[in-house]
């Protein structure tokens, strides 16, 4: 847990007598463990800036899968605008029906 106070550098954990030794030990070796550990510097309290050692990193380059990804989540977004309409076309193997004229078709034709 962190101290209560703002600007102190303390820091404690609390553990009892039920606590699993390998958690302990898990504990301890995370808390002593020297490997960055990565954070974006807007989640960093400003208190703690001046602790920390903030080393800039680029970006992941997107691959182009994220690419595709990105580009349908897009289109997926946008809509309707993302697709195109076209009628539909009855042709002779549609149905049973399909070689009858409609019935728009056969008043025109009277």
């Amino acid at each position: 847990m962190a101290d209560a106070t703002a600007n102190s550098a303390r820091w404690h954990a609390t553990f009892s007598t039920r606590t699993p030794s390998h958690l302990i030990a898990a504990t301890a070796a995370a808390l002593a463990d020297p490997t960055p550990v990565p954070r974006y510097e807007a989640e960093m309290p400003k208190r703690n800036l001046t602790a920390a050692r903030v080393t800039p990193v680029p970006p992941p380059v997107p691959t182009p899968l994220d690419v595709r990804r990105a580009t349908a989540a897009r289109a997926r977004s946008a809509g309707h605008r993302a697709l195109v309409c076209t009628p539909a076309v009855a042709t002779a193997s549609s149905g049973p029906n399909s070689a009858r004229p409609s019935h728009a078709a056969r008043g025109r034709s009277r």
